[in-house]
């Protein structure tokens, strides 16, 4: 069963979306993550303050809450704006590409 972490932060200023992009890049992940597929920074089309991080999962188990990861992200990122940290279970797909696995 997959599903994923979503972060998003409203940023409070250009300057403050910027930063957010800069700390996004220097990321680096712990190298052994169990069930991690993708850590990936979105940007809103409509909106220019808006940025999602979003986490994708794998796990065979019902995922009681927030991840870890997740909540570290989300608490680091707190300092550009406001910040609505979600999870999400996959309920059903229509398409699943294996090459993205």
């Amino acid at each position: 069963m997959d599903w994923i972490e979503i972060i998003h932060l409203r940023s409070h200023s250009h300057q403050n979306k910027a930063q957010a992009l800069v700390a996004f890049r220097q990321l680096s992940l712990p190298r052994r993550t169990e069930r991690l597929k993708s850590a990936r920074l979105f940007r809103n089309h409509s909106l220019e303050s808006d940025l999602s991080i979003i986490i994708t999962w794998h796990n065979g188990k019902k995922q009681g809450g927030k991840s870890p990861l997740g909540l570290q992200l989300a608490a680091a990122f707190s300092e550009f704006g406001q910040i609505y940290h979600t999870t999400w279970e996959c309920e059903f797909s229509l398409f699943d590409n294996e090459e993205t696995r």
